[in-house]
């Protein structure tokens, strides 16, 4: 039972920093004018995928697979508030401003949001195949996988939402 609810907490907290990943990520795609190349140079020239924020999370998502966090719940836990706090940091750090937030970022941070909710739902089904402890395991470590790939969301994200942004700007002229 304790297992269940450390993987819980870690999906919880994988979520939470997500989110103040994916603000970070979408912030950063606006200010390369809302163009996929753009942002992926800068992600190139940057440094942003190698930063110690980012290693962190390859760090947890490994520890996830280690024979301690399968058998002890509480190595969970410390992965859960090790993805905590460093979401709190960040978001303290202040890397992304909602008060700069247009229509079309809120879009891009929902849509993402929800294709990750998609690809997290689908390893819970998975691993619901299996057992719900095994589910619970699996969603952890998707969620910091995903997590990881957030500039990817935020890539996807855009695409995704090129139609509608074009007729918006059609609308707008």
């Amino acid at each position: 039972m304790m297992t269940l609810i450390a993987n819980i907490a870690l999906l919880v907290a994988a979520l939470f920093d997500m989110i103040v990943f994916l603000g970070g990520d979408i912030t950063a795609h606006r200010n390369n004018g809302h163009v996929n190349d753009k942002y992926y140079r800068w992600l190139s020239q940057s440094g942003e995928l190698s930063s110690p924020k980012r290693l962190l999370l390859i760090a947890v998502f490994f520890a996830t697979f280690t024979t301690m966090a399968q058998q002890s719940w509480m190595v969970i836990m410390i992965l859960a508030a090790t993805l905590l706090i460093q979401g709190i940091v960040l978001l303290k750090q202040r890397q992304w401003k909602l008060m700069d937030w247009d229509k079309r970022t809120g879009r891009m941070l929902v849509t993402a949001v929800i294709l990750a909710l998609i690809a997290i739902g689908a390893a819970v089904y998975y691993g619901s195949l299996t057992s719900l402890v095994f589910a619970s395991r699996v969603s952890g470590a998707a969620s910091v996988l995903i997590l990881f790939i957030t500039p990817l969301l935020t890539m996807l994200a855009a695409w995704l939402l090129s139609p509608f942004d074009n007729e918006e700007n059609k609308a707008n002229q």
